[in-house]
């Protein structure tokens, strides 16, 4: 194979050498079905990755999205682990996102290494995650495409639950950072039944998910020369974490984008910054490294 650094960052494959092919080389057959639940893989044309389209149907499916609902940045359950989301399906305890709010303390000792005051504690915790806020909810979906940037500006956008799952693919594309194919990801979602049954579980009065009501601020209102702007993170940062940059930024009134186009307004460039920067530099986009951000978030 022949391979090139495309946008000084991914490996690309660009050619095949064939006169350095084994002669027992055998064609790679692409497989047909899910190895794990049997469903069918679905590769869209024109993406490499091929997926299950089993949904919460496949076990391996259900593993992960059970991991990415639970973790810090979503619903954040503490001491809830990859070993423990492992047993809880393995075990046939949870199917869905809203099975994990009714686990009991009784139930999670019989999980292996579980004693009755771990249990205890991780009871506690899911019950704690109840209360979070629309973005972290969102996120947690799991919804295709939708990372922490789309999901915060989805929820500041709409406002409720309700208000989102009813809209259409043109009033989707009038949030920043979703187009075309990120909008169609949410209201596909939003249309799957199974996916409408969990949700209505989780925010309902027996389970009881809820956030505050958002508290809208004017941009105007906001003094910061981050207020209103969207505004793009590329490299790696020294001073902050990625995550944390993204807090401070969206406190002050931006909107954190997570890649580059015409309506980006600043590009914020930390070490080893990649092809995101080459994009901005050639859409003339203004561009800062960490330590003016610093400069500028402490005014």
């Amino acid at each position: 194979m022949i391979v090139r650094r495309a946008g000084d960052v991914i490996p690309q494959v660009v050619g095949v050498v064939e006169d350095r092919r084994p002669p027992d080389a055998r064609e790679v057959v692409f497989p047909q079905h899910c190895p794990v639940c049997g469903s069918d893989v679905e590769r869209v044309e024109g993406e490499a990755v091929a997926r299950c389209t089993g949904g919460l149907i496949c076990g391996a499916q259900r593993k992960e999205a059970l991991k990415h609902f639970v973790s810090r940045r979503a619903m954040d359950v503490d001491g809830m682990g990859d070993k423990i989301i492992e047993q809880l399906v393995e075990k046939e305890y949870v199917k869905n996102p809203a099975g994990l709010f009714r686990l009991t303390a009784g139930m999670l000792t019989g999980l292996d290494r579980m004693g009755p005051k771990s249990a205890q504690n991780l009871a506690s915790a899911l019950e704690k995650a109840k209360q979070t806020t629309f973005a972290r909810f969102l996120y947690a979906l799991g919804i295709r495409e939708v990372g922490e940037s789309t999901a915060a500006n989805l929820a500041a956008h709409f406002g409720s639950l309700d208000k989102l799952r009813a809209a259409d693919v043109e009033a989707l594309k009038q949030v920043p950072d979703v187009g075309e194919v990120v909008a169609k990801h949410v209201v596909n979602f939003f249309a799957e039944a199974l996916n409408q049954q969990v949700i209505d579980e989780l925010v309902s009065d027996d389970i009881g998910i809820h956030w505050p009501a958002p508290v809208v601020v004017a941009v105007e209102e906001i003094d910061s020369p981050f207020a209103g702007k969207t505004v793009v993170l590329t490299g790696s940062l020294s001073q902050l974490s990625r995550d944390e940059a993204k807090d401070r930024l969206t406190a002050l009134g931006a909107k954190v984008s997570g890649s580059v186009s015409k309506k980006t307004d600043l590009v914020i460039a930390g070490e080893a910054a990649g092809s995101k920067l080459v994009k901005a530099q050639e859409l003339g986009i203004a561009v800062i490294d960490e330590a003016e951000m610093i400069r500028l978030l402490g005014q």
